[in-house]
């Protein structure tokens, strides 16, 4: 993992336990890449446990370039798990999971929008420019 990739994690994590599912937590983060001109795409689809057999669909998640992806709520729906991914990761780490998406467009949220689906921390979150994709 790279530092950008290490600071965008510790950026987001503050969102972590906001009750909002794999969509909500999705739009809201998004929006703050946007905001931060973070090229990604938003995901749509199904995220399955191979050693439990779980699913979790629809779940949302945001991929960002070279394979990197960010979810903060899997392990909410499959198991709270090491093997499981959370926060900034690849999904080719985890081969426990298989994931398959669609694009998913995500409406711009005002800051209203924005400010209350953080709950107050939308002004505190700071998304590191991207300078260093590699790792």
């Amino acid at each position: 993992m790279s530092i950008w990739h290490e600071e965008l994690e510790i950026a987001l994590w503050p969102l972590e336990d906001q009750p909002l599912g794999s969509a909500g937590l999705t739009f809201a983060i998004s929006n703050l890449l946007s905001r931060a001109e973070v090229y990604h795409q938003c995901r749509v689809g199904y995220v399955k446990d191979r050693r439990t057999q779980m699913e979790t669909m629809p779940h949302c998640w945001i991929e960002l370039p070279d394979g990197w992806c960010i979810d903060l709520t899997l392990r909410h729906w499959l198991d709270d798990d090491d093997d499981i991914p959370h926060g900034v990761f690849r999904f080719s780490d985890y081969p426990r999971v298989c994931c398959h998406g669609s694009p998913l467009q995500i409406p711009d949220l005002d800051d209203e929008a924005l400010e209350a689906m953080t709950d107050g921390r939308r002004t505190s979150i700071r998304i590191p420019p991207m300078i260093d994709r590699a790792a």
